[in-house]
């Protein structure tokens, strides 16, 4: 421990959509509880400088990188710019993520939800892990992805959209990737997680059924309370066996989802990455 009482690390630590929500609160929970240098990110540049600007005030160390998540030339571009920045051993936290409200492609034909839940974070951590700078990867998962039904043809064009289930689908997707990942990579210590069930915009919608949904949310735990709940895990020595990826519901270890291991779903999600990503 340091004189602030802050545990010492010397490493960075990328955690994305940090400008609101569990993010924000986790990039102020983290300032003063490591010495990580934080290199958020967001697309919210004024909301972005004013975060590092309080951590910074506060003695942390904290490097603001606005990048956009929602087109595959963004997430490159933004992984190209990080891997400048970064060192070696970071820790990689994927925490931005959207439920939409409507089906939106994004300029690469894409559906949005998709793309910001999965391909586009995928892409940015890939320059990463080309450059050899991670160590770690924590990834911001939701449990409703017990409800998702990954659809090869459908799911990355939103042809099986749906306001509620594109949410859980595109969850699913990513997290089968990231088992993918640690498989790959056994260097990796990766984790999986539900984080709770935490009271952000994350969501809203407008009219009667935004309404009702707001009186549900504040019976629902705030951000803060879940971003302890994340420094807790992070402070953890390790996560995963090497090789492996373990799911947990917040800060407990759980089987995998009967869906996670259903063999036509993880094909599925294969054989998109295998159209989409050829040579990764």
């Amino acid at each position: 421990m340091n004189r602030a009482g802050r545990l010492v690390s010397m490493a960075d630590l990328i955690l994305t959509g940090a400008s609101r929500g569990i993010g924000h609160a986790l990039a102020k929970a983290l300032a003063k509880s490591t010495e990580d240098r934080l290199i958020l990110v967001a697309r919210d540049r004024a909301r972005l400088d004013a975060l590092v600007l309080s951590i910074q005030q506060d003695g942390g160390q904290a490097l603001a990188v606005p990048g956009d998540l929602s087109s595959l030339a963004a997430a490159r571009d933004l992984g190209r710019r990080l891997v400048d920045v970064v060192g070696p051993e970071a820790t990689l936290v994927h925490n931005a993520g959207v439920w939409p409200s409507r089906r939106e492609l994004t300029p690469d034909g894409l559906e949005r939800a998709f793309v910001v839940n999965h391909a586009a974070p995928w892409v940015m951590q890939q320059a990463l892990l080309d450059a050899g700078r991670l160590r770690r990867i924590l990834l911001v998962s939701a449990g409703l992805l017990v409800k998702g039904r990954f659809d090869a043809a459908r799911t990355p064009t939103g042809e099986d959209f749906s306001s509620i289930r594109t949410y859980c689908d595109t969850k699913l997707g990513f997290a089968l990737a990231m088992r993918d990942v640690a498989t790959e990579h056994p260097e990796l210590d990766v984790l999986v997680m539900h984080p709770g069930v935490v009271r952000t915009d994350l969501g809203a919608r407008t009219g009667p059924v935004g309404w009702l949904l707001s009186l549900v949310k504040r019976g629902w735990e705030s951000p803060e309370v879940c971003a302890e709940r994340l420094v807790r895990v992070l402070a953890r020595g390790r996560w995963s066996p090497p090789g492996q990826a373990p799911w947990w519901m917040e800060e407990t270890e759980q089987p995998w989802p009967a869906v996670t291991e259903d063999v036509a779903t993880r094909r599925a999600v294969r054989e998109v990455h295998a159209r989409l990503f050829p040579g990764t």
